[in-house]
């Protein structure tokens, strides 16, 4: 069983990252629009011209001036053009990222199931019966599959239907620990594109607004509009496929281990069947 002061520290592990995760993400919105503009600042050198050239290339200059490429807007830039539906966005980003950076660390941190559990687990079965399966699980206790069939045949007795109880109990325990968090990354993946979609209506709305307001319609009119609506969509994506991704890659790994504790589980529980049925047969006799 999970104790309290495990949980305590998964609490205030989770906590750290997301405030970790915050400020990661509140300097980058800081320094892109800095970074941005320092390609298209002109150096010293490159202003520095001398008197007597000035007036003679003053009117070539005039003729053959290109325009200042336009700076690409940063991320505060969009952020700001996208609208009100950005804050939940960001909101939902920082809760995703959060959720999935304690979930994998969490994982990595605790060892579940080493490869090759299961086979060696039935060689030591067919080796030396339960005795070599509880010698083999004695030497592997620091696994977390190892607390779980271990205390189902603690509380078995010798008994198949006992120990299929007991580890049921475990297992549901020790599972619910490691989905705790998917909820979340489930939700964000799905509500961030329905906010991304919301602005993109409201995007829309405020474009045909400039348009009915407009004496004179030309493309700058719903510019502006559009790109609301286009920004909210990008980042309401953006937002949702890294949280699906984190998403489906801890299913995958609950449900890997679950299927090896189920394997494990029955390699034992049969174990307990044919020694039970020995007894029926000798008390026959």
């Amino acid at each position: 069983m999970v104790s309290e002061q495990n949980m305590k520290y998964l609490s205030k592990q989770s906590v750290r990252t997301l405030a970790y995760t915050l400020i990661l993400l509140c300097a980058i919105y800081i320094a892109t629009p800095s970074l941005q503009s320092q390609g298209t600042t002109p150096t010293s050198e490159q202003t520095q011209s001398t008197p007597d050239s000035t007036s003679e290339t003053k009117e070539a200059n005039k003729e053959d001036a290109v325009p200042a490429p336009k700076k690409s807007p940063g991320l505060v830039d969009l952020f700001v053009v996208g609208g009100w539906s950005m804050w939940p966005l960001l909101l939902a980003s920082i809760i995703g990222l959060g959720v999935a950076f304690e979930r994998m660390y969490f994982f990595f941190s605790n060892k579940l199931v080493n490869k090759g559990f299961n086979q060696e687990l039935t060689d030591s079965i067919e080796e030396s019966g339960l005795e070599g399966a509880t010698s083999y699980l004695e030497k592997n206790k620091d696994q977390r599959i190892t607390e779980i069939i271990q205390n189902g045949m603690d509380v078995s007795s010798g008994d198949p239907e006992l120990f299929v109880k007991g580890i049921e109990r475990e297992a549901a325990e020790v599972i619910t620990l490691l989905e705790r968090g998917l909820p979340i990354l489930a939700s964000v993946s799905t509500i961030a594109p329905l906010i991304g979609f919301l602005g993109t209506v409201s995007g829309m709305i405020n474009a045909f607004d400039a348009i009915a307001n407009a004496d004179q319609v030309n493309a700058k009119v719903v510019a502006g509009g559009i790109k609301e609506a286009l920004i909210t969509t990008a980042a309401g994506l953006i937002v949702a496929i890294p949280a699906m991704s984190f998403y489906q890659i801890l299913t995958g790994k609950v449900n890997g281990f679950a299927t090896e504790v189920e394997e494990a589980a029955n390699r034992i529980y049969k174990e307990y069947l044919r020694i039970q049925a020995k007894r029926l047969t000798g008390s026959a006799k």
